[in-house]
């Protein structure tokens, strides 16, 4: 074998290595785009259903207190058979309006449970916060439904709000775009 030769058999294999490690090298790029398609799609659904599901809750907190006044005048102004039968009603409203505040809610955690299966640990660690907010929004509702007085389900709810926009920066950072993807 001449020199001519062992040039051509080593740029032959050098090239071989380059193809090779080029090849690997797209395969791991490949690998992380398709990972962040997938977060960002996640992403994206969890915060759309999240929108929607944010704007049922943000009702009017007052709303269970002037359904009970309406019933409270109605009781007042009865007889004993109407009084039942509109305490009845009341019951009925309180449950579908408690059933309708608190369901939500349970969407969203079920949606945050998702996430954490793809999210980094300092999206984790507000994740869990999140859940621990819908834990005490949980609570005081029901505690505003045990005394029927106002509480600071607002502060809450703004907390939410907080906690939701700090969640979405960070689902921005992990797909790396900080004003949102288009596709």
């Amino acid at each position: 074998m001449d020199i001519d030769q062992k040039i051509l058999i080593i740029i032959a294999v050098i090239g071989w290595l380059g193809n090779i490690i080029q090849f690997i090298i797209n395969r791991i790029n490949q690998n992380k785009e398709k990972i962040i398609d997938r977060k960002y799609e996640a992403y994206s659904a969890f915060m759309k259903k999240t929108d929607e599901i944010m704007n049922k809750i943000r009702n009017d907190p007052l709303m269970i207190f002037n359904t009970f006044n309406v019933f409270f005048q109605e009781i007042l102004n009865k007889e004993l058979e109407e009084i039942n039968n509109t305490l009845i009603k009341f019951n009925e409203k309180l449950l579908e309006f408690t059933k309708n505040a608190i369901e939500p809610l349970m969407i969203i955690r079920n949606e945050l449970n998702n996430l954490l299966l793809i999210c980094s640990n300092e999206l984790r660690d507000k994740i869990k916060m999140y859940n621990t907010l819908i834990t005490d929004y949980n609570n005081e509702f029901q505690k505003c439904l045990n005394i029927i007085a106002p509480n600071d389900a607002n502060s809450i709810i703004r907390e939410f709000q907080t906690l939701n926009d700090e969640i979405l920066e960070l689902m921005r950072k992990e797909i790396g775009n900080k004003k949102g993807r288009k596709k």
